[in-house]
């Protein structure tokens, strides 16, 4: 794996480590209790569909080759860096409609390991891709845009980190 895709691999995966350990802390009973709002296992349906999107979105935009793909310009740097900026803040966001809402019936081990298959899927996927692919637009993120292969790597970790808090509220109530 190129050494930009890696570092970025690295960081996501140390964030869902992050997001494990929260779980793995908590009693299997709260992982469903709503706290006014969604439940643990929510809040990982919820992460899971998004990160299936968007690997799911990758996949299909560059079925067709990546050769095909647009170039991204300085506006998708500036949209990339701005949506993570905003998932960074304190700040709370709907979910976008794109995504399901989430259920609360799946146990958690059903969806830890159906999160640790999607990420096989997603690093044999970024195995697979060339240096000289990184700046073509792969990836439509609801609020942001087209990005590339790094900025939906860096939106993904930013994603996650975002909802730790969210989590960590969940677990205190």
């Amino acid at each position: 794996m190129h050494t930009e895709l890696e570092k970025r691999w690295l960081k996501l995966s140390e964030a869902k480590k992050l997001i494990e350990a929260k779980i793995a802390s908590t009693s299997v009973e709260t992982h469903f209790q709503p706290s006014g709002s969604w439940s643990m296992a929510q809040v990982i349906e919820h992460l899971l569909a998004s990160e299936g999107g968007t690997l799911g979105y990758m996949k299909k935009k560059s079925s067709g080759g990546w050769d095909a793909l647009e170039e991204a310009g300085e506006e998708h740097h500036e949209k990339s860096e701005a949506i993570n900026a905003r998932l960074e803040s304190d700040e709370r966001y709907k979910a976008p409609d794109v995504l399901p809402e989430p259920g609360n019936k799946t146990s958690m081990e059903e969806l830890m390991h159906t999160w640790s298959t999607m990420r096989e899927e997603l690093y044999s996927f970024l195995l697979n891709i060339d240096s000289a692919h990184f700046n073509k637009l792969v990836f439509r993120q609801p609020a942001a845009g087209m990005l590339t292969v790094l900025h939906a790597l860096e939106f993904m970790d930013a994603h996650l980190r975002h909802h730790l808090p969210q989590i960590d509220r969940i677990h205190q109530a």
